[in-house]
């Protein structure tokens, strides 16, 4: 599934390398800051880094790919991702962000697997805060202990899922693929069953199995992703509603609300 998406990445070879060289540098201390953006559809093809990273967008969508399935952060929220973890970065929309890399020692609590987490009004602050902090600061100084601050944030901070696992069985990577591509499809497991040539009880057990959700559960969180991508943009909660294929905008709002918690309106505010 992953090879899915890699033909949708630009070349962006300027921001790979700039990116790398510094994170690498034996100069940097023990947490350094990157602040960068990104133009819609832009990303890394499959890499890792060395250290752990956690990455806020301020504003945008981004996408972050594993072999495993497709995280979703939207604005105002981070992800952390471990050091050496296999995975593709791309700009859902143009987005603007702030990576922070962390050595094995500041980077001691942080989660093992990538893991997006909601940003509060602190933490928010202390990140807008870093964006004046120099690339020569000093460890000991006020700019180091808000640095550690925020790691400590970042650690304790609420998981927010929009993770989509992917499938590896082949006849469901036939099914997930063309929704992915036409998430407006109501299509159920006995229509995809005639066209994988498996009953609808066979894809619902594998379905089950590989992703640890249903076949109806997985639905709904591309349903969320897109509909995060399009809060973002600004579009309307009709015309959402009307792209992923439900009747009024009532039904988009409940599944979206019973998902993530509030309603799409309330998603993006601070």
């Amino acid at each position: 599934m992953i090879k899915t998406e890699c033909h949708s990445l630009l070349n962006f070879i300027v921001f790979v390398d700039k990116m790398t060289n510094e994170i690498d540098s034996t100069q940097l201390p023990p947490i350094s800051v990157l602040h960068r953006e990104i133009p819609a559809l832009a990303g890394i093809n499959k890499y890792q880094h060395q250290q752990a990273q956690c990455i806020f967008v301020h504003t945008g969508v981004l996408a972050i790919i594993t072999e495993n399935g497709r995280y979703f952060v939207p604005p105002q929220q981070a992800i952390v991702i471990p050091a050496d973890f296999l995975h593709e970065m791309l700009a859902k929309t143009a987005v603007k962000i702030s990576v922070f890399c962390f050595t094995n020692e500041e980077a001691t609590n942080l989660s093992v697997q990538p893991e997006v987490i909601t940003v509060d009004h602190l933490l928010n602050a202390l990140i807008l805060e870093s964006i004046n902090i120099p690339a020569n600061y000093d460890w000991q100084s006020p700019d180091g202990r808000l640095l550690r601050l925020m790691r400590d944030k970042f650690i304790i901070a609420t998981e927010l899922d929009t993770f989509l696992p992917y499938p590896k069985d082949n006849r469901l990577t036939d099914i997930t693929e063309r929704l992915l591509k036409h998430p407006s499809l109501k299509s159920d497991l006995k229509f995809w069953g005639k066209f994988v040539k498996a009953s609808p009880r066979t894809l619902s057990r594998v379905f089950k199995k590989e992703t640890s959700i249903t076949y109806s559960e997985w639905r709904q969180r591309l349903n969320i992703q897109i509909a995060i991508k399009h809060l973002s943009l600004g579009d309307s909660i009709n015309s959402i509603a009307e792209l992923l294929g439900y009747e009024s905008s009532s039904a988009f709002i409940y599944m979206f609300k019973k998902q993530m918690g509030v309603s799409p309106s309330q998603f993006l505010k601070p």
